[in-house]
């Protein structure tokens, strides 16, 4: 039975609950504090095994207690299948997140060691049919996966988001780009590629520059807009599509489960606009109540 594999390194978020967010030299005591395994496959994943959907993580962590934990968090989740290798030697990465009372979030990411990146996904394996979804990691080990996954008959998905580009460049972003097959990105991107370009005009506008500027390969994009919906482009046509009117408990992981019904999506044969649109009612129940259910979905 085809797959979804989800690839990204692992950590440990460390979540403050605040009244609002810390202006400079504010000291504040958060609301409440809770931690759990976090990373961007980490809630495409988790949002995938609520869809049941046949779905793999595929991860790394260090050696500590703390990637002990996460392997640990992970491997309970009921419907997936996780495989994630452990690096000796290295600290499993961690990120501390802060979340007022309307949902909004600020993250910081701890230094992560370069082998988190470097050596993920070293051990997949795809069949024709299956599902490859990847966030922007170590473009030289991406390049290796990407070629692997599309000549094994798998279709690729890509987030690409601004944090991996002041890491790695805009060029490896945009090669990343044109080795996948369908690419996801958000507003924060189109807002620095606009910068970039000095491309200006309306967002609509301007999401529809960007979705055909990094479709040359003939990759489809979709491009997320926070309350204003999402831009898909096919290749051949655009569809604006609106976003689900919500209040938002925790915006952390948002596009992240948008990208799981894309692929859920996807993966029972829709097109890529019919699956952007469940996407965007996905992510809406995430952001609604902190979890996806199917049967809340009617799926």
């Amino acid at each position: 039975m085809a797959r979804i594999h989800c690839l990204s390194t692992a950590d440990m978020d460390r979540v403050f609950e605040v009244d609002h967010l810390p202006v400079h030299d504010e000291k504040m005591f958060a609301a409440a504090f809770h931690e759990g395994a976090g990373g961007q496959g980490v809630f495409v994943a988790r949002a995938l095994a609520a869809l049941g959907a046949a779905v793999t993580y595929h991860g790394t962590v260090g050696d500590d207690p703390t990637g002990a934990a996460v392997v640990a968090e992970l491997s309970a989740i009921a419907g997936l299948s996780v495989e994630i290798a452990r690096l000796a030697g290295v600290a499993t990465g961690s990120c501390a997140i802060l979340v007022d009372r309307t949902g909004e979030k600020a993250l910081v990411l701890a230094p992560a060691a370069p082998e988190l990146g470097g050596r993920l996904g070293e051990g997949l394996t795809v069949e024709p049919g299956d599902i490859v979804t990847l966030n922007f990691f170590d473009p030289a080990q991406m390049a290796r996966v990407l070629a692997r996954a599309r000549a094994g008959g798998a279709t690729t998905i890509v987030d690409i988001e601004a944090t991996g580009i002041s890491v790695f460049g805009w060029e490896a972003a945009l090669a990343v780009m044109a080795a996948a097959d369908i690419v996801c990105s958000n507003q924060t991107t189109l807002d620095a590629w606009s910068a970039r370009e000095a491309v200006t005009g309306a967002l609509l506008d301007r999401a529809e520059r960007f979705a055909r500027a990094i479709a040359i390969s003939g990759q489809r994009v979709c491009v997320t807009l926070g309350a204003e919906g999402v831009l898909v482009f096919d290749g051949a046509a655009t569809e604006h599509i609106l976003a689900v009117p919500v209040k938002p408990l925790n915006t952390t992981g948002a596009g992240d489960t948008f990208l799981a019904g894309l692929a859920f999506g996807l993966h029972r044969g829709d097109s890529l606009f019919a699956a952007a649109r469940l996407a965007t009612r996905v992510a809406a129940d995430f952001l609604g109540f902190g979890s996806v259910d199917r049967d809340r979905l009617g799926l």
